[in-house]
């Protein structure tokens, strides 16, 4: 079927929805700044820091030029999934302002439906100064906005229980306004027989979250996604192979990535190393973790839930075409890019 340009894969589950996510709309500024220059700042290289709305305006006068684009980790990862011929959709707070308006036209543009319980509008949608080292890691300072506002409404509700999966961003347990209305999904996913997924997004937010992300994944979360210092602050264990097997115990399945090096994937068939894919450079890290989701999650719905090999094998795949170029959205039709594989 060809809607709107994009191949869609038939749902056969009769629900209208094959993941929903539960996200920070945030609109992404990407800078390219030096060595150093990071730390200068007192942020940590590499990770993502909640700041006030004045950091990013602070940092763009001093650099200058900086290049504007629709972010946040669920929204990425659901771009892929549209990419990749599924039906999604968004559940996110932005302002009614110029960059709100202008993040739902992007997203919609990609195939994903946005939907935005309405509050009031002067809060300002939130935005993220992305900053890019010559390495291609990238520090994110960002400034929530209105996405620390979300709240669920019936519509919200109602896309959640006609939807196969429920995809959950962690950033979201930074706020306690926001965490609250994780469990309000998450209870009407479980009243519905939604699967639900979650990220664990930054180490630093699994060091502020650990014992309610664990209560997640003794419950619940049937699906997980985590880099390896994620992983290993969660489960208070160093080596990887024993974190797997600690989270199969779990009866969980997903991955544990480890960057340069691929990822693990795990399930009740066991665990499978799969490297990464070779790229002739590495620009920019963003999105890297978002798209590996996506592709994971693509096998999980296209192909038997025991195949965790090859839904790594899309994930890393998805993630190596994300990080050869600047930018945290795809630049090539992943559904051509993976279609040989299945």
């Amino acid at each position: 079927m060809i809607e709107n340009g994009c191949v869609r894969m038939r749902n056969k589950s009769g629900r209208s929805y094959e993941v929903v996510a539960l996200g920070s709309a945030i609109v992404d500024m990407f800078c390219e700044v030096p060595e150093g220059y990071v730390e200068g700042l007192g942020i940590r290289k590499g990770s993502m820091q909640l700041v006030g709305p004045d950091m990013a305006g602070s940092v763009i006068r001093v650099l200058g030029e900086v290049e504007v684009r629709g972010g946040g980790s669920a929204a990425n990862t659901l771009v892929g999934m549209a990419s990749l011929g599924h039906r999604v959709a968004l559940i996110a707070r932005t302002d009614m302002d110029e960059f709100g308006n202008q993040y739902v036209s992007d997203l919609e543009a990609f195939g994903v439906r946005v939907v935005r319980p309405y509050e009031r509008n002067d809060l300002g949608t939130g935005r993220c100064l992305v900053m890019v080292t010559p390495d291609g890691e990238r520090t994110m300072a960002t400034w929530l906005g209105a996405a620390s506002h979300l709240r669920l409404d019936e519509n919200s509700r109602s896309v959640i229980a006609d939807s196969q999966l429920l995809y959950i961003e962690g950033y979201l347990y930074d706020l306690e306004t926001t965490k609250a209305q994780i469990h309000a999904a998450i209870d009407v996913a479980i009243e519905n027989d939604v699967r639900i997924a979650l990220s664990l997004s930054d180490p630093f937010c699994v060091s502020r979250h650990r014992d309610e992300f664990l209560e997640l994944v003794n419950g619940p979360v049937s699906i997980l996604f985590a880099n390896r210092e994620e992983a290993q602050i969660l489960t208070g264990m160093d080596d990887v192979e024993k974190i797997v097997d600690s989270l199969r115990l779990k009866s969980l399945k997903g991955a544990v990535t480890l960057g340069a090096a691929g990822a693990i994937a795990y399930g009740e068939s066991g665990r499978f190393y799969v490297p990464a894919c070779e790229v002739d450079a590495v620009v920019d890290t963003t999105g890297a973790g978002d798209l590996f989701a996506a592709g994971y999650l693509h096998g999980v719905l296209s192909l038997d839930h025991k195949e965790v090999e090859k839904c790594a094998l899309f994930g890393v795949t998805c993630s190596a075409e994300v990080v050869s170029h600047f930018g945290a959205r795809p630049n090539t039709d992943l559904q051509l890019l993976i279609g040989g594989m299945v």
